[in-house]
């Protein structure tokens, strides 16, 4: 499913990442291990698009992924979770986590903007799919209409996951 190749990355002269290479098959647990400073962040950037590995390769269901962006991978399937949290502070628990089941959505630009018919039919699907899966999988019912602001460190991080988890990813990466 995913495959890492000779992966190698480097800031100015230091090297983050160096002939890295692994394999996580479907159904699979796999773990990066290492203290701070080790790569693993770097590693999770360069999988899923953030960073552009020096050389190596990224391959995911067999597919070279290595030249596409971050949004691109996460269509195919690949979600992650950050080590410093990456909410969006305006937004309640239940929008936050709908943010990231927008991968799914397939009405047009036209469709969304005017919000009627089948994106209006998509949205409330979504929703229904977050609040049913996804909430109640979280234990977090009781918090989907609060601020994120007004949540801890511990239900924040919660959140985040709910926001990976809701685009129902064929790969998840928890960063910390």
């Amino acid at each position: 499913m995913l495959k890492i190749e000779d992966l190698h990355l480097s800031f100015g002269g230091i090297k983050a990442l160096q002939g890295i290479s692994f394999e996580a098959r479907p159904g699979q647990i796999t773990g990066v291990i290492g203290p701070n400073g080790a790569g693993k962040t770097s590693l999770f950037n360069a999988i899923s698009g953030f960073y552009k590995p020096d050389r190596g390769r990224v391959f995911f269901e067999g597919r070279d992924i290595t030249d596409l962006s971050p949004d691109k991978r996460a269509e195919l399937g690949i979600a992650r979770t950050f080590q410093n949290i990456a909410l969006f502070r305006g937004m309640t628990v239940l929008d936050n986590i709908k943010l990231g089941g927008h991968t799914r959505l397939k009405t047009n630009v036209w469709q969304a903007l005017r919000y009627f018919g089948a994106a209006q039919r998509e949205e409330l699907e979504l929703r229904r799919d977050i609040e049913e899966r996804v909430i109640n999988f979280l234990e977090i019912d009781h918090i989907r209409k609060y601020p994120i602001t007004m949540l801890p460190y511990g239900l924040q991080k919660r959140v985040e996951l709910g926001r990976a988890l809701a685009m129902q990813p064929k790969v998840l990466m928890l960063d910390e």
